[in-house]
């Protein structure tokens, strides 16, 4: 009996051994999975606030990551009450901490929505936006909103949501067996708001101002229709 109940003891303290290190390996690859890394590059505003990482001395051949603030709905917002006790941050170069993050088609950054942990590294340098000319253009695709996308959630509820909660509508082309994004910068939401009630998911023929600003495609548009 006395051998039974030390092997028992034995047995219940190597359990209690092994639960430990796995307690241990799963916090330790925690820790590692929710650790935000820092990233510098250059902030710009238009077509959406953005960061230009690694930028070399042509910012057109860099790697240019739409801003998302983590927890925060407007970002717009967010940089107004920086620039609100700070000077412009426009053009100038940064440090944020974030995560790297996919579209699918267009790469974002998430960023702390601690404004302490954005800082500014060069207050006088500014760089300039770059801008392609506009030209008129008719393309056919399927209009996402671009926040969904990285939730890999293309509901109708989804993009509802979004219209009055910072909206990235973008067109959506597949050519070349990958997607190609083009944000959509709109003056008339009715647009929106008649394809979401009666073309959604729908391939839509668009029409507008093509134009290529800071690493990202971008088309004012005038006007949409469904493709019979």
């Amino acid at each position: 009996m006395l051998g039974q109940k030390l092997t028992n003891k034995k047995l219940f303290l190597f359990v209690i051994f092994v639960c430990f290190l796995i307690v241990i390996f799963i916090f330790k690859n925690l820790s590692i999975k929710f650790k935000k890394n820092e990233y510098i590059g250059i902030f710009f505003k238009r077509p959406l606030p953005l960061i230009v990482i690694n930028p070399g001395d042509n910012l057109i051949v860099s790697g240019s990551f739409l801003i998302l603030i983590e927890n925060e709905i407007n970002t717009n917002s967010f940089f107004s009450k920086i620039e609100s006790k700070n000077v412009s941050i426009e053009g100038k170069m940064v440090k944020v901490s974030g995560e790297l993050k996919t579209g699918d088609g267009t790469n974002f950054i998430e960023i702390s929505n601690k404004p302490e942990l954005l800082r500014v590294l060069e207050n006088q340098n500014t760089y300039p936006s770059e801008q392609t000319k506009s030209k008129s253009i008719v393309l056919e695709g399927k209009i996402v909103d671009l926040k969904c996308v990285t939730k890999n959630d293309f509901s109708k509820g989804c993009f509802y949501e979004n219209v009055y909660k910072g909206l990235i509508p973008a067109l959506r082309v597949f050519r070349n067996k990958e997607n190609i994004d083009y944000l959509l910068k709109i003056k008339d939401f009715e647009i929106i708001n008649d394809y979401l009630k009666n073309n959604f998911q729908k391939t839509q023929k668009v029409f507008g101002e093509y134009y290529y600003q800071n690493g990202f495609n971008v088309i004012n548009l005038d006007s949409i229709s469904g493709i019979k």
